[in-house]
């Protein structure tokens, strides 16, 4: 399975380059590392499940699992007003599933054609888990609100790679599934507000077009972040 989705690369890279061109202070500094912890789904984000372990050892019909990503981003002010960042992660799931749910939530894999799975198979059972490695590049704006409170815009290109393991559970048969790498455009929006003089906290709602310019499917996702500067 391979993607080649040019145009949405392209646009994100034009977006930065623009912007990039554009500020007269660019790469004034300083620089800000933030670690950070998000919660994503491709439907809506349940509360109750944040925090939680992603696994089950009890059979599951769910198709959709809600993530927990732990990744690091590098922060860069190129004005007043533009910063660029840069992040990367990675999150891991672990399930036991019914048959009938053996469908891939974003579209990209055929269980059935991939792993041999018989979806109507009534009573049995897989062992799915599932690493996702992400990095992202995006420019937000950062209008002030006050000398502690921004407000945060942002735009930009995240890339995806995908590693899976389907086990039967009745003949222990495996299977490993890669899928590639993978874009998608990503628009953001949220706070950041200024702690101590050198310690931040980022709150941020991310959505995610997995078939842009469309808004449907989506992959939305909350994330917090607690950052230093350098």
């Amino acid at each position: 399975m391979i993607c080649t989705n040019k145009a949405t690369k392209c646009g994100g890279m034009a977006f930065v380059a623009i912007a990039f061109c554009a500020s007269k202070e660019a790469w004034a500094g300083p620089l800000q590392i933030v670690p950070y912890a998000s919660v994503s789904s491709t439907k809506a984000i349940k509360p109750n499940k944040v925090g939680k372990k992603d696994s089950t050892s009890t059979a599951t019909e769910e198709t959709v699992a809600q993530r927990t990503t732990y990744g690091l981003r590098v922060s860069v002010r190129m004005s007043r007003l533009f910063n660029l960042q840069i992040q990367g992660g990675t999150n891991k799931l672990d399930q036991t599933r019914k048959a009938s749910a053996m469908r891939d939530e974003y579209g990209d894999i055929d269980f059935t054609k991939d792993a041999n799975v018989d979806t109507t198979a009534q009573n049995a059972t897989y062992t799915y888990s599932e690493e996702q490695r992400v990095g992202q590049v995006m420019l937000s704006m950062q209008p002030s609100l006050g000398k502690i409170l921004k407000v945060k815009i942002g735009a930009g290109l995240r890339a995806r790679e995908r590693f899976l393991n389907v086990t039967d559970k009745a003949t222990e048969t495996k299977t490993s599934i890669h899928d590639p790498i993978r874009y998608n455009a990503v628009a953001s929006a949220g706070f950041h507000a200024r702690l101590l003089k050198a310690f931040s906290a980022t709150a941020e709602y991310n959505f995610y077009f997995l078939k842009f310019p469309k808004t449907e499917p989506h992959e939305q996702e909350v994330l917090i972040g607690f950052g230093f500067q350098l």
